[in-house]
């Protein structure tokens, strides 16, 4: 996709292309811009430190080849990590210049070791943050590994990592996040707007294309006409890590509208503005320290629940399906307070398994999902 002001079909057919062939999205990248790319762990690295170097943040789920053989990966890692591995270890992401890997949870801090342990001898960052926002000198901390990652963006990328070029990769990285929030603002307002396959889809190609390619993309589906919009059997709030295809295709085939979310590739992954003015590096320190409570992050007890059912309440949700990534602890931890916490309020709740090894829905999740649906119709 080349066009500025793609329209709203242009925009789908591209994100599906983008899912069908990530590796060639980011050779076409590379081939056009002469430029690196540097592959990264979910979820919370500030990219824009790699855009202000020239290069792009290609953002991997472990669902972007589903199918591949587990190439003798470590089977305590989550299913995410096992299926980026996986990719890597297959010659999937030969086109990745350079790691990055932030320590968002146990798998993702062990990913560090299992590549090095395999052999890779791409250049590799570990993102260390620090545990709470809240202990004494997390800001300085955080900020003197920001300033490091942007060294190690320079030596990688050969250009500089200016104060100028911070401040634009924060800008277009803004624009983005609010192109986003307007496709969230959109779907609640004028459930089944935007289907499931499509929200899925474009919350999956702002981790594989450049921000503004992506904020275009957003902004088309955004201006889409609502004529012919049928009425949802149910407004659904996604929770958990990511909306994998087989779930986004049984919610549509349901007749179901996603109107909220507090997913990883979606809300979290794009949630929070970084300050345009000011010390740059400073201001990703502060984005990043008052982000949404998050367990893959810390430890957020009643304030990660506290804040999901908010949401759920703020979108105008009347069930909340939780999609469980497999081996994933933060989240599998979360689920019997969120369980809890929606029998407490009447709201009808299921969690089902989003595996990023396959793709399509099958028979049985199909049905699951199709008497979720239907239940207080």
């Amino acid at each position: 996709m080349t066009a500025t002001h793609p329209s709203a079909d242009e925009a789908i057919r591209y994100a599906g292309a983008v899912r069908d062939d990530p590796a060639g999205a980011v050779r076409h990248w590379k081939a056009l811009s002469g430029r690196k790319a540097v592959g990264c762990f979910p979820l919370y690295l500030p990219e824009e430190i790699l855009c202000a170097a020239g290069m792009l943040p290609v953002t991997l789920w472990g669902d972007e080849f589903p199918g591949a053989p587990p190439a003798n990966v470590p089977p305590f890692l989550c299913s995410v990590v096992r299926g980026a591995f996986a990719s890597i270890r297959g010659g999937r992401w030969d086109a990745i210049d350079a790691w990055a890997v932030p320590s968002t949870c146990d798998s993702i801090q062990n990913s560090v070791e299992v590549l090095k342990a395999g052999g890779e001898g791409r250049p590799l960052f570990p993102l260390v943050f620090p545990l709470s926002g809240d202990l004494p000198g997390a800001p300085e901390y955080l900020l003197d590994r920001i300033e490091a990652f942007a060294g190690w963006a320079e030596e990688v990328s050969g250009r500089a990592v200016s104060e100028g070029a911070l401040e634009k990769a924060i800008a277009a990285s803004n624009e983005d996040r609010r192109a986003f929030a307007r496709l969230e603002e959109r779907m609640a307002e004028s459930p089944g707007s935007v289907t499931a396959v499509e929200f899925a889809l474009l919350a999956r190609a702002g981790s594989l294309v450049p921000k503004e390619t992506h904020s275009a993309m957003l902004r088309a589906v955004v201006a889409r006409g609502g004529s012919g919009e049928r009425r949802p059997r149910a407004r659904v709030f996604l929770a958990g890590m990511m909306a994998a295809d087989g779930v986004a295709a049984a919610l549509d085939g349901a007749g179901a509208a996603v109107v909220g979310n507090d997913l990883g590739r979606g809300r979290r992954y794009y949630e929070g503005l970084a300050r345009e003015s000011g010390d740059a590096a400073v201001a990703l320190v502060r984005r990043h320290l008052s982000r949404m409570p998050c367990s893959t992050l810390h430890w957020a007890g009643d304030a990660r629940i506290d804040s999901l059912f908010g949401r759920v309440a703020a979108c105008g949700a009347d069930r909340l399906l939780l999609l469980r990534i497999r081996q994933c602890e933060p989240e599998a931890g979360d689920e019997p307070d969120i369980a809890a916490r929606a029998r407490e309020r009447g709201i009808p709740f299921l969690a089902v398994d989003a595996d990023p090894g396959t793709r399509g829905a099958d028979a049985s999740l199909a049905v699951r999902v199709g008497a979720f649906v239907e239940m207080g119709e």
